[in-house]
């Protein structure tokens, strides 16, 4: 089964400008919804009841970090099923701090 997503690809200045946006939502989102319990969920980010988009474009955000080596235990704890999740607002901070 072949990824049909398409690869997110940022030159420097456009994924530092992305990558604080998301931060910026992501800390919005946090003070809004309010703190969803995160333990004993099994893994994943659904449960966190962020936009869709948002969640989404974290992910993306992410796996160019990771790509470009930058490996963050902060942001690998946002839909982790092996180690206790990071609380939204814990993530926002760290990616506006890489940012």
């Amino acid at each position: 089964m072949h990824d049909t997503k398409k690869r997110v690809e940022w030159t420097d200045p456009h994924f530092k400008e992305a990558a604080a946006a998301v931060a910026s939502e992501l800390k919005s989102a946090a003070g809004t919804a309010g703190e969803v319990k995160l333990a004993g969920t099994g893994g994943g980010s659904l449960h966190r009841k962020l936009p869709e988009g948002l969640r989404t474009r974290f992910i993306d955000v992410r796996a160019v970090l990771f790509e470009r080596g930058l490996y963050n235990p902060t942001l690998v704890r946002f839909d982790s099923a092996t180690v206790p999740q990071a609380a939204t607002a814990e993530i926002a901070e760290e990616l506006a701090r890489i940012a």
